[in-house]
């Protein structure tokens, strides 16, 4: 199972590297911008940027349990922040 350790680790590093959140019900989200996303003690704030957008703004929010989250997936590149 993927803890909030897990995730924080993954948003916190330097330089930031993306990566992929696969979901039990078979979805997956791109992590690309570290400051759009929450962690909580049992869920997981996903920020959905706006697409053509230069800045990343959140579009909306999916909001997953930790219990559907069953692989987490580097991206290979690293991905340039504004942090």
């Amino acid at each position: 199972m993927i803890t909030t350790r897990d995730l924080l680790t993954r948003l916190r590093r330097r330089p930031f590297e993306g990566f992929r959140v696969h979901l039990t019900d078979g979805r997956y989200f791109d992590i690309l911008y570290p400051e759009l996303n929450m962690v909580g003690t049992t869920w997981f704030s996903i920020g959905v940027p706006e697409p053509g957008k230069p800045d990343p703004f959140a579009e909306h929010f999916v909001d997953v349990d930790l219990s559907m989250i069953c692989k987490l997936e580097s991206l290979t590149a690293p991905v340039a922040t504004g942090t």
